[in-house]
């Protein structure tokens, strides 16, 4: 991390919780051909890069134009911004990866779909020999060798992983007055149990608030578990410290457990209403006072906090902890992967706008912060803030910022709320996580391609309903079960089973 943060500072000059997107940006992905000979000033390439707001970005065209007068000079090429909106990701995406005339080039998987998927959609490409003319790129991870294995299937590159706390524990936040009013010590809250223990002791003081924010995306992604790379759990190692056995994780103990808790909440009312009919992701659940808590994942949960209560967007301090092992897994690096699409025209111009992107924090910056004295202003100590009356959410930008969802924010300025060793936070805790004994090893899903479209098709119809209280659990648990092994579940557990053996023979 040290060398990353060396080559980005001489080069030029936050995400916290996930699942913090948020609607109110108005769906307006761009249109245009992908890379090729067309170009805005006829003199350079044209590469479309597609970027994930939470708001309306009014001053996208300014920010593009102040990325193309760096590209122009170190990438001979210009850039092409297409917004992706939290809100509606999965259609855009699902449109924009199609190989159609208005198809993007460079984009990131942040909370779409697994590289193994879009590696079996023939949607990635193979950048191997691209990444041989950009070594620079592959120096910033020397010390992090197996976090560019999580970028391969069959040897061959189909991303590249973020600058980033490559260990995301599961974490429980919540308003510090529902805390105090039920007077609870957080550090005796270390276990989805003990966490749900401490929302019945809030939800007794505080009848009208609520602790899960059910909605139309998941709420909980399990990060002590190694997942494989796979988002829908089809096939995960639940002791990835000591087995490398695949299971069926809607059968695991751990499922079964995390179901238990979902029936104490479903049963005492700790799940906001109406829960299919929320599209807010949790942060924003929790901004705009639907909940007064929410599970999550953070690369640690008292640095979150400290964030969140100097930038008081949440209407309350915050309070909460660390739930579970601090884990580095292929899931956890694969969370954040950029990647160039196997429908680019123009794919060495598109690797060298990434690539440019992993070297000149000038581009994060804008692509994170956007335009100085608009979106963000300079303090006096050099950190950002938002200009006077405005913030996150009316600021013209994404309200994302720069953080390690973006492929290297290291080099650029934190903002007043974060603390000033920010990035030697994330290296210390890189240092302290465990490595999943299947770190690197990532699912070719080609074999079983149609067994994972039908399961992902039982998912879609069953998994939302349980984890949101809105079904019998007893009743359905056994149907969505069934369903899965009528789909093909089994196959895709024995195939991944097969290739992780065959992966770590290889290894020994």
């Amino acid at each position: 991390m040290k060398k990353i943060i060396a080559l980005l500072m001489a080069g030029a000059m936050t995400v916290g919780l996930t699942a913090c997107g948020g609607s109110g940006a108005s769906s307006s992905a761009a249109s245009g051909s992908t890379a090729s000979a067309e170009t805005s000033t006829g003199e350079y390439p044209v590469v479309k890069m597609a970027y994930s707001r939470m708001f309306s970005t009014d001053s996208e065209a300014k920010v593009e134009e102040a990325m193309n007068e760096i590209l122009r000079e170190t990438a001979q090429a210009e850039i092409d911004l297409v917004p992706i909106d939290f809100s509606s990701m999965t259609q855009q995406l699902n449109l924009l990866l199609s190989g159609g005339g208005d198809s993007i080039d460079i984009f990131s998987s942040f909370w779409y779909l697994p590289m193994n998927t879009l590696y079996a959609n023939g949607q990635l490409a193979d950048m191997t020999e691209l990444l041989e003319e950009h070594p620079e790129v592959l120096e910033l991870f020397a010390d992090y060798p197996e976090v560019l294995e999580c970028c391969k299937i069959d040897g061959k590159f189909y991303a590249l992983p973020t600058v980033a706390a490559y260990s995301s524990p599961m974490v429980y936040l919540c308003k510090k007055t529902d805390s105090d009013s039920a007077n609870i010590d957080w550090s005796q809250v270390n276990t989805l149990d003990d966490a749900t223990q401490a929302m019945l002791a809030m939800k007794e003081v505080n009848p009208d608030h609520y602790y899960i924010p059910g909605a139309t995306e998941t709420y909980y992604i399990p990060k002590d578990i190694d997942y494989l790379g796979d988002t829908y759990f089809f096939g995960v190692l639940t002791d990835p410290l000591n087995s490398t056995k695949v299971e069926n994780y809607y059968e695991s103990d751990y499922f079964m457990n995390f179901l238990d808790n979902v029936k104490i909440w479903q049963e005492n009312d700790l799940i906001t209403p109406d829960p299919m009919s929320n599209t807010n992701p949790t942060l924003m659940s929790l901004q705009f006072g639907l909940c007064s808590g929410t599970p999550g994942y953070a690369f640690d949960a008292d640095e979150f906090c400290y964030e969140a209560n100097i930038s008081q967007q949440y209407g309350d301090d915050l309070v909460g902890t660390n739930l579970g092992e601090r884990l580095i897994t292929t899931g956890n690096v694969n969370t954040y992967l950029w990647h160039i699409t196997s429908f680019c025209q123009d794919k060495e111009a598109a690797m060298r706008v990434l690539a440019a992107f992993y070297t000149d924090s000038r581009l994060d910056n804008l692509l994170g912060n956007g335009i100085e004295g608009e979106n963000y202003v300079v303090t006096e100590n050099g950190t950002l803030a938002y200009p006077e009356g405005k913030d996150n959410t009316n600021c013209g930008w994404t309200g994302m910022t720069a953080s390690y969802n973006l492929p290297n924010s290291s080099g650029c300025p934190v903002w007043n709320y974060q603390p000033e060793n920010y990035w030697d936070l994330l290296l210390d805790s890189n240092a302290e996580a465990k490595s999943s004994l299947a770190l690197g090893f990532n699912f070719d899903a080609t074999p079983v391609a149609d067994q994972i479209t039908a399961c992902t098709n039982v998912y879609s119809q069953y998994y939302l309903p349980l984890i949101n209280g809105e079904v019998d659990i007893d009743e359905v648990l056994p149907v969505f079960q069934q369903a899965l092994h009528d789909a093909g579940i089994d196959d895709i557990i024995a195939e991944k089973q097969a290739q992780l053996d065959a992966w770590l023979a290889a290894k020994a």
